[in-house]
């Protein structure tokens, strides 16, 4: 593997004569395995060769070798990704994502399953744009779709551990072997990591800010006979942290003094690893998922050639218990945590049949079919349960009557906290709790298809459609026995229960020329669609529901290959128009969903890959442009400091901004990588050599949250990653040296206005010193 590291990422082989050329990269982007050159869309593939030479254990690290995407991971409950600034964004506990999500062939309804599919990797591809025809309804902002290595008839696999800083550990492993001779075969992967975040929390006095993760997966390919295979794929994860990685990145000079008087170490640098919060905290998850895969050859069935029928069948579920102190700092106002795990449950079900005839109506050549149906049902639990103490609250009454525009006087900051010591209620503990939950299932069917009719030689042109019906049912409560919530934080016992029911129609066409075998040229236009929904856990009735969101997507763009196979280009011009786009709120005391009336983006995308006349030497890179805006929002989030709703925004209405026109957040306008890799002998004569290659990665600047304030500002960033790896040419083992972020870049992923503390804010970060690791690996058997 290492030797040819010129060639796994940069994918290239050579023949009698012609140097070296570019391998084929083969996708399943449109659920059939292609060249990624003849799939007319936007599609960018990643190996999972790049995945370990480069020591990327999460899909965060992943997709930045890839234009405008953004994957943002900052604990189990709060991952997303946003592709072409559409997505699901943080704290979306009860919202299926904008991006949809693939392992393996089975469709996932939530993003925390995302790092399930990274180890053991063949491939990543990354589908931009709606992709409801084939992959079905929540896919409106494209997909991520992780193909995981296959069993093999012949015993072979891997053993890899690795030390990183800070502590750092992780354990690979992987063996295909035969269970029964040319008939039935095996692979079982195996990961398990654990590291100290760095994190030290000075109000606890307490340095177990740290996480442990451990996955195994199975997989069986069973050969029945020549024309029959069936595969097993299950999985199971479990993960355990200490810690929810926020630090205070502003503090007023209020909430300085309130929270100095229990943490003098107190402070708001968001970036120097200390927190100080008095609550103990954890956040875990344990996924699971098996399915079972068909595949048979059928033969000729009247005018359909070539025939075959694929069926899957799967089950899955996620929990993911968590604790979190409500105001993130020393002063103890209460804490709030699920009650029992969030858990997500899916079973699905999919028949598709696919074929080739003779051309409709006598014209062109011929046309490739596949139709499907589908049908699945999920179930999700989302329950808080907050415990509020009153004496907590006194303390902190000065930071939340700042935070409400109310003017006190400062000798009563010391009072309040002198009261709070003596204790307004004696022995007072968890003085009021809120019991808040949603509950959702629903029962989805589709009938899809999708003919690809092969006009001439060089002309193909598809048609999609997907119909699908869906019924969603909710429960949403909140209830409190104190009128202390209601005052504090606006909260409304309340119990609501609805139905909804939605039908989705998703269109694709889409036409591909191509004038040389070097160069095709393609257009597509796609409609997506993304279910409504209950918001929640919300605490008052403000917004309890939130309804569909439709896309339609025009790209056209060119495919070629160059200079005899040696140079790689992709490229697409793209523009997206969204209706009643779902956003994600934080008014200060509670995160619902609502719709946004339109939206749109548009820009351009670049791969390439590069084989230069050095034969040491291979290139790939990426480079993104991208403007995503609101349209028409008068009645947007606002500010902490901005407590009106606008007139036209209603009775009852959060506080409200004019954002229309305004871009939308977690969206850098430019992203780009540029990875050169060369390749060097070492000792000749042992057949030893090593390979350095360096990652440059820019992503620009954005916004890190919906209003649009500055405090969520994040500039824009230039990375340096740089690896060296040492191994025989029979790729038998390796040593790979890497350092990650020699910039020493100052990045957030996510900032939080603080709960009843308007102007003070929390911010989850990634490392800004170099991470530094060694990872040690051997491959056994029959290579991979």
């Amino acid at each position: 593997m290492i030797l040819a590291l010129v060639c796994s990422s940069g994918a290239c082989s050579a023949q009698a004569g012609k140097g070296r050329l570019l391998e084929e990269v083969i996708v399943t982007a449109q659920k059939r395995s292609q060249s990624l050159q003849d799939v007319p869309m936007s599609v960018s593939a990643l190996s999972g060769d790049l995945a370990a030479e480069a020591a990327i254990t999460d899909a965060q690290d992943l997709v930045q070798y890839t234009p405008n995407v953004k994957f943002t991971a900052s604990n189990p409950q709060y991952s997303s990704t946003m592709i072409r600034g559409f997505g699901s964004p943080p704290l979306a506990r009860n919202i299926e994502p904008s991006v949809g999500l693939v392992i393996d062939g089975i469709s996932y309804g939530r993003s925390t399953f995302t790092n399930d599919g990274v180890f053991d990797l063949e491939r990543l591809e990354v589908l931009r744009g709606p992709q409801g025809t084939l992959f079905g309804k929540n896919t409106i902002a494209g997909v991520l779709n992780f193909t995981t290595k296959s069993p093999s008839l012949d015993t072979g696999g891997y053993v890899q551990g690795t030390e990183e800083r800070l502590d750092g550990k992780r354990y690979e492993a992987a063996i295909g072997f035969p269970l029964i001779e040319d008939t039935l075969a095996a692979r079982i992967s195996w990961r398990k990591r654990e590291k100290y975040l760095g994190l030290f929390n000075t109000a606890r006095d307490n340095e177990k800010e740290e996480f442990k993760d451990e996955s195994v997966r199975l997989r069986l390919d069973y050969f029945l006979s020549e024309d029959v295979e069936l595969k097993l794929i299950a999985f199971s994860t479990e993960y355990e942290g200490v810690g929810n990685g926020f630090q205070h990145s502003y503090l007023t000079e209020t909430a300085r003094r309130t929270f100095e008087q229990r943490d003098p170490r107190i402070e708001d640098d968001e970036f120097n690893d200390t927190r100080s919060s008095n609550s103990p905290t954890y956040s875990n998850r344990d996924s699971d998922s098996v399915a079972l895969k068909l595949d048979m050859n059928v033969g000729d069935f009247m005018m359909f050639r070539n025939g075959s029928v694929s069926g899957l069948a799967s089950w899955a579920r996620v929990d993911t218990p968590f604790l979190l102190d409500t105001d993130f700092s020393p002063v103890n106002t209460g804490y709030f945590e699920t009650d029992g795990p969030d858990r997500y449950m899916q079973r699905q079900f999919e028949l598709r049949y696919s074929a080739d005839s003779g051309p409709l109506f006598g014209w062109g050549e011929s046309v490739d079919w596949m139709f499907g149906v589908f049908a699945g049902n999920a179930q999700s639990k989302v329950s808080q349960e907050t415990s509020l103490v009153l004496d907590g609250l006194i303390a902190l009454a000065p930071v939340i009557a700042e935070g409400r525009g109310i003017p006190l006087p400062s000798f009563l900051g010391p009072l309040f906290s002198l009261l709070a010591e003596v204790g307004v209620i004696p022995g007072s503990g968890e003085d009021f709790t809120i019991e808040t939950a949603v509950r959702v299932k629903s029962e989805t069917y589709a009938l899809f298809g999708q003919a690809d009719w092969h006009l001439s030689d060089t002309v193909t042109a598809s048609l999609g459609l997907r119909h699908g019906e869906e019924t969603i049912d909710g429960e949403q409560s909140n209830y409190s026995d104190s009128i202390v919530p209601s005052l504090t934080n606006g909260s409304e016992n309340y119990y609501a229960k609805d139905r909804l029911k939605e039908r989705e129609v998703s269109p694709k066409l889409a036409i591909s020329w191509s004038p040389v075998d070097e160069l095709t040229v393609f257009g597509n236009i796609s409609k997506g669609f993304k279910s409504g929904g209950f918001s929640g856990p919300v605490i008052h009735t403000r917004s309890l529901q939130y309804e569909p969101e439709e896309a339609v997507s025009a790209e056209v763009g060119i495919k070629s290959r160059l200079f005899d196979d040696t140079l790689e280009v992709n490229a697409t011009v793209y523009s997206m128009q969204f209706e009643n786009l779902q956003l994600n709120v934080f008014d200060g005391t509670a995160i619902y969903t609502v719709n946004v009336d339109d939206a749109e983006s548009r820009g351009v995308e670049l791969d390439f890959r590069w084989l230069p006349p050095m034969p040491w030497l291979s290139v790939q890179g990426s480079l993104g442009f991208n403007e995503t805006q609101y349209g028409h929002f008068p009645c947007g989030p606002t500010t902490w400091d901005d407590t009106d709703a606008l007139p036209e925004c209603g009775q009852n209405a959060h506080p409200s901004q004019d954002l229309s026109g305004k871009e939308l957040p977690y969206n850098p306008k430019v992203s780009a990588s540029l990875s050169p890799t060369i390749r060097f002998p070492i000792v000749p004569r042992w057949g030893i050599g090593g390979m350095m290659a360096v990652d440059v990665i820019h992503q620009g600047e954005h916004y890190l949250d919906y209003d649009l304030d500055e405090q969520t500002f994040q500039k824009a960033t230039t990375k340096i990653n740089a690896r060296l790896a040492i191994g025989p040419e029979d790729k038998r083992w390796a040593v790979i040296f890497n350092a990650k972020n020699l910039t020493e870049v100052k990045e957030k992923l996510l900032v939080l206005d603080t709960i009843l503390q308007g102007g003070n804010y929390v911010a989850i970060t990634r490392p800004d010193e170099t991470q530094y690791s060694v990872d040690f690996r051997y491959n056994f058997g029959e290579m991979d």
